[in-house]
């Protein structure tokens, strides 16, 4: 499957590309087709004006004299009133030109053929040629100055080439980094496919318990419907067991969903951060005192406050306190703290438990994920107990940071912007 869209990003990649890559090496041809004819007229009227400006620049001897033996790829005519040559110094064979226009003084462009090769000729008029010659002007009608076109043309089939030469390498470029780019492109695809199957299968075998229970349950009273209720009593506490298992986990799965799509509604309000904290350490303090262990509580000494979601701030340090006691062994010690770290207030929850080693602490937020590198095969929590809590943290633009040392504890930062943020310069 991933090949064939692979393939599919490619073909996409390289008609994109390779459009971008034709639009690009068209229009610099067409750009130079356009700017060297141009060049030449150009570099033709200016020949033709050094002429007109050289003194007797015209007249027919220094006119012959001055252009005779030009190498330079240009070559001058001098017409007479009826447009016939007098002055043909590079004995250049001219075709027919177009008859001058007695009333226009406009200088003209032509291109004609001589001898099959493209030449691009400037006619320059210089006085009305039905007019008669007047003493000491020049004896010529106009001036034409010629080049040929063929090394314009030469340039033009050079550069096509190399575009052509270019476009090819260029292709086979393209498709090389459009395999590679759509190969990256794919990793974190195939990275959230493969673990949306790995959670559909988690959670199927997280409903099979449950359910099985409620099934065996279920089959038990149905052998049992002729005795009276009270003496089925421990297969209906089974029975809502199950199903307040299978609450929870609907419950954890469509939060999980939710913070995923970016819908966590949440109701948020200013909240003092050490009043509430406190209040959460004094509600578990009988629970960690049941797993006889000390809960310590350390209050900021400024008031903090922050904009959340009591409830949902609430389940997360639940969550982690749950996860505390259930790991540090009878006699440790849970702290609870509170401080500012610049424009966000930090929560901590610090135990001295048995850690967390460096490998388990890379998947420690991965749903279903349990820190002995299993997955929840076992009674107890579905381990989506961190995932839930990292998604509600994150929900109020906020982190979560977990650092732990195997054997000596750990220590779990919540960071929360403060609502009203020392300004920084």
């Amino acid at each position: 499957m991933f090949t064939q869209i692979r393939w599919r990003l490619v073909r996409w990649n390289v008609a994109v590309f390779g459009l971008i890559l034709l639009i690009v090496g068209g229009s610099a041809y067409a750009a130079a087709a356009r700017r060297l004819p141009n060049e030449v007229d150009r570099e033709l009227e200016n020949r033709g004006n050094a002429v007109l400006a050289t003194p007797r620049g015209l007249e027919r001897e220094e006119f012959t004299n001055s252009q005779s033996g030009y190498r330079g790829g240009y070559f001058f005519l001098g017409l007479g009133p009826n447009n016939e040559v007098l002055a043909n110094p590079q004995q250049v064979p001219v075709p027919d030109l177009p008859p001058l226009n007695p009333e226009d003084l406009t200088p003209r462009y032509y291109t004609l053929q001589v001898r099959g090769e493209s030449v691009r000729f400037y006619v320059r008029p210089i006085y009305p040629p039905n007019n008669p010659l007047p003493a000491g002007r020049p004896i010529f009608a106009a001036l034409v100055v010629g080049q040929s076109l063929t090394p314009v043309h030469n340039a033009l089939q050079r550069l096509l080439l190399g575009l052509i030469t270019a476009g090819v390498i260029g292709g086979l470029l393209i498709v090389a980094g459009a395999w590679f780019l759509a190969g990256r492109a794919l990793v974190p695809i195939e990275t959230a496919f493969r673990r949306q199957q790995e959670f559909i299968a988690d959670a199927s075998h997280e409903l099979r318990t449950p359910l099985t229970v409620l099934r065996s349950s279920a089959d038990l009273l149905d052998r049992h419907r002729q005795d009276p209720l009270e003496t089925n009593g421990q297969l209906f506490d089974d029975l809502r067991d199950g199903l307040e298992r299978l609450e929870r986990l609907a419950n954890d799965l469509l939060t999980l969903a939710r913070s995923d799509l970016g819908e966590q509604a949440l109701a948020v309000a200013p909240l003092d951060l050490s009043a509430f904290v406190s209040s959460i350490a004094r509600q578990t303090t009988p629970l960690a005192q049941a797993h006889q262990l000390q809960l310590l509580c350390q209050p900021a000494s400024e008031e903090l406050s922050i904009e959340a979601d009591p409830d949902r701030l609430h389940q997360v340090l639940l969550i982690l306190l749950d996860n505390a006691i259930a790991h540090t062994p009878a006699g440790g010690t849970i702290t609870l703290g509170i401080a500012q770290q610049g424009g966000e207030g930090l929560i901590t929850v610090r135990d001295t438990g048995e850690g967390i080693s460096a490998t388990d602490l890379e998947h420690i937020f991965d749903r279903f994920y349990r820190a002995d590198g299993t997955r929840s095969r076992t009674a107890g929590g579905a381990g989506l107990g961190l995932a839930i809590a990292k998604a509600l943290v994150e929900s109020h633009d906020g982190r979560l940071n977990i650092e732990s040392i195997l054997g000596q504890g750990s220590v779990v930062t919540i960071h929360l912007p403060l609502l009203n943020r020392p300004t920084t310069f």
